[in-house]
């Protein structure tokens, strides 16, 4: 009797971080041809489906995402393995995968990055500025920012380190001023900021926003610009002076700032030492709020 072994399973786990067999030859270095016979085999072994198709995308079923499951827990303790047998030291070394949204990681993390190079010159770090929010559990990043508690991801370790108070800031040459809104796109209306500039607007009752975009960072740059006014994290508008704060001392909105970390890897060095950098820019950013 035939029985799944990690080579399968190697398979199964690539084909649902990636969503399709391109992906996953890609990631593999394979054709596809090769992913579909290994999982077909799979499926064969176990005598059920592992993936369904749905508007293009393969998905795992109740059965793949059993199998899935087991395959992460397998590929954790496959990758803790090999680390701890090629460093038999406790020095931080190795790639960690950071994911936090454009304007973090461009106002906040990368300023401070030479002091965690410094303290660590062995670790290698990839920042990845995206506004969707990563899959730790998928391994799409190691370690994830995220504003506002996790209420999707599972099987992660989430940690509240800050609250970022948000204020309206404009323009600090008073000449490129304007005082219309800058707001975000509708497919950003879920977020707390971007629900309080709406109704800053509609309270004015001063018709549409002069402009609207997707990402906090680029907000950012159009108020630096002299585009409008909107609202930004206190910490970070506060720290530019290309920036003015509009709407006084007090800040007129909280956000919680929440730390996620796969439970396979949290013990190790590499991620540990980035723990530790990540509380201590952010402790120090607020600090100066």
């Amino acid at each position: 009797m035939q029985e799944l072994d990690w080579h399968d399973l190697r398979y199964v786990l690539a084909v649902a971080r990636e969503e399709a067999l391109a992906g996953a030859a890609r990631t593999l270095r394979v054709n596809e041809t090769t992913i579909a016979r290994r999982i077909a085999r799979a499926e064969l072994i176990l005598g059920s489906k592992l993936f369904h198709r749905t508007r293009g995308k393969l998905l795992p079923t109740e059965t793949g995402q059993i199998v899935i499951q087991h395959a992460e827990h397998i590929d954790a303790e496959i990758q803790t393995l090999g680390e701890r047998a090629a460093a038999t030291d406790s020095r931080a070394a190795g790639s960690v995968r950071l994911t936090a949204n454009p304007l973090l990681v461009n106002r906040l993390l990368i300023p401070a990055i030479t002091e965690l190079r410094a303290a660590h010159p062995l670790l290698q770090i990839e920042l990845v500025a995206e506004p969707r929010n990563l899959s730790l559990t998928k391994r799409e990043a190691d370690l994830a920012l995220r504003m506002g508690r996790p209420n999707r991801e599972q099987r992660v370790v989430a940690r509240r380190i800050g609250d970022f108070p948000f204020a309206v800031y404009g323009a600090a040459d008073k000449r490129r001023l304007k005082q219309g809104w800058i707001a975000f796109d509708d497919a950003m209306t879920h977020l707390p900021n971007a629900a309080w500039i709406r109704r800053a607007i509609q309270q004015e009752e001063g018709g549409p926003p002069l402009l609207t975009v997707n990402d906090a960072d680029a907000m950012l740059h159009s108020i630096r610009n002299g585009l409008g006014r909107s609202l930004l994290p206190c910490a970070i508008a506060d720290r530019d002076p290309a920036l003015t704060r509009l709407s006084g001392k007090a800040p007129v909105l909280t956000r919680e700032l929440w730390l996620l970390v796969h439970p396979d890897i949290r013990h190790l060095a590499r991620i540990k030492a980035v723990v530790g950098w990540l509380e201590q820019t952010v402790k120090r950013a607020l600090s100066r709020t």
